[in-house]
């Protein structure tokens, strides 16, 4: 049987410069291009989620295996494998390789530290919310690739596809992973 430490676990996320990725179990933006990136890049693979991300999202996507993390063992929908924490869900996917954590800030928590790439859309602006991605340490990521930021008429802001992959040996780091440098108050 393949070792689960073979395959690789991404973190897909969309973020606002002061690290805001939803409000009242929503995401606080609709952007039309991030969720085609989305679909785009997920479609054929497992997401693993937790149960609120599941509830806000309100079935299984089309050509996706959906993980759903919860703690209630009655906690059954349809379509979709149910597991206790995030190594089950891991587990689940031996062999695979490559697998999205999609949220939400729980679920996040735990896969940083396990996790070996993120996939960013970073929203170039301060959004209020109620939820954050946790806080790591951007010295640990090195951007990869870099699209924006994107000037998109549909919206009132600017954002940027960002890619990271984790440090694994010396080298040169990129710090830019947040926002942009701030101006002194």
């Amino acid at each position: 049987m393949a070792d689960v430490s073979k395959t690789k676990v991404s973190i897909i996320v969309a973020m606002s410069e002061n690290r805001v990725i939803g409000r009242g179990g929503e995401l606080p933006w609709h952007l039309s291009a991030d969720l085609r990136r989305f679909k785009k890049i997920t479609t054929g693979h497992s997401i693993i989620m937790g149960r609120k991300t599941y509830d806000s999202i309100g079935r299984p996507l089309p050509n996706r295996r959906s993980i759903v993390i919860s703690r209630n063992r009655q906690y059954q929908p349809d379509g979709v494998e149910v597991v206790a924490n995030f190594d089950r869900a891991l587990k689940l996917c031996e062999g695979e390789q490559q697998v999205f954590v999609i949220g939400g800030s729980s679920i996040y928590e735990l896969a940083l530290p396990r996790a070996d790439r993120l996939l960013v859309t970073l929203v170039h602006q301060s959004i209020e919310g109620d939820t954050l991605i946790p806080e790591y340490d951007d010295h640990d990521w090195q951007l990869v690739e870099d699209e924006g930021p994107i000037d998109d008429p549909q919206v009132p802001f600017q954002y940027s596809f960002r890619t990271y992959d984790r440090i694994r040996t010396t080298g040169k780091t990129d710090r830019s992973f947040n926002a942009q440098p701030q101006a002194p108050a």
